[in-house]
């Protein structure tokens, strides 16, 4: 795959659906002023040529039409050509399968994009697959286009205190002042483990108890934040903090979000996708990025 500089990657595929995804990433495009890139991938695609959509058919041994993948290429370049006028977008037919062709296209990208939406059964899981793999190895952040969400909420990322998390809360905050939305800092905790009794002085913070586990969680949350603000002091910043499992506490706050942001791993692996990521990628009620570590 030729290297083109940065610019916003979006995978399509023969479905109308794809086009949900093609919209979301010209959006992106258009929001950060770099180019679009369409790919499509075929396992024994005859061609591997990075074109525009314009320049499919003289590509293609001058014929009047374009073969099948190349359709499917043009049509998304020119929806995102028309729904966003001066965007530069072009097309690219790649030899391989899905997800080691996204993988190699976000190398040189500043976002790839992905969506799921409206899809059938069977297809979701082919999709799911490709998502699965891609966030866990592409070199970028990774746009999947899950529910709507709410396009007015606010953007919301999860933090666990990892390194992934603060790279998380990084491209968070830059998205939130991109975009000028407020920013939700999310957290979940579950319940200590029941402490014996004892000797213990009356309003003592004890370690392992539900007051210390609390202030933990607050520390943990503004410690994530607190850099990010200096940096971007034009963010209004919210510090939502939940008493329950994290996968379910960032699918409720993605009900009222504009987009989710979290990390590919977290506390609870040292390398792949993380538990709560991977559950989001699947399940995420609006647009999700996830973070490369």
């Amino acid at each position: 795959m030729a290297s083109m500089g940065r610019h916003v990657v979006v995978g399509v595929d023969d479905s109308d659906n794809c086009l949900i995804a093609v919209d979301a990433a010209a959006a992106e495009a258009a929001l950060r002023r770099l180019p679009l890139h369409v790919v499509h991938a075929v396992v024994n695609a005859v061609v591997h040529a990075a074109v525009h959509a314009d320049s499919f058919a003289a590509a293609h041994s001058g014929a009047a039409q374009p073969p099948e993948p190349g359709r499917w290429v043009d049509r998304a370049v020119r929806r995102a050509e028309a729904g966003h006028p001066g965007l530069t977008v072009t097309g690219e037919v790649a030899r391989g399968r899905p997800c080691p062709v996204l993988v190699a296209a976000s190398r040189d990208a500043e976002l790839v994009v992905i969506g799921d939406r409206g899809l059938g059964a069977l297809a979701r899981a082919l999709v799911e697959t490709v998502a699965g793999g891609l966030v866990m190895r592409a070199s970028c952040p990774v746009l999947v286009t899950r529910g709507p969400g709410d396009p007015d909420g606010p953007i919301a990322v999860g933090v666990d205190g990892s390194a992934d998390s603060q790279s998380a809360a990084g491209f968070a905050f830059a998205e939130a002042d991109l975009r000028g939305r407020r920013l939700a800092v999310v957290h979940a905790w579950t319940r200590p483990e029941p402490q014996m009794p004892g000797s213990v002085m009356p309003g003592a913070i004890v370690p392992g108890t539900a007051v210390s586990v609390r202030i933990g969680a607050e520390q943990l949350v503004s410690e994530a934040s607190a850099g990010w603000c200096e940096k971007y002091p034009d963010v209004a910043v919210s510090e939502v903090l939940v008493h329950g499992y994290p996968r379910h506490a960032l699918v409720d706050a993605g009900e009222s979000a504009s987009l989710m942001i979290v990390g590919a791993g977290g506390r609870t692996t040292t390398a792949g996708l993380g538990p709560v990521s991977r559950h989001l990628v699947y399940r995420a009620p609006c647009p999700v990025v996830v973070v490369p570590r």
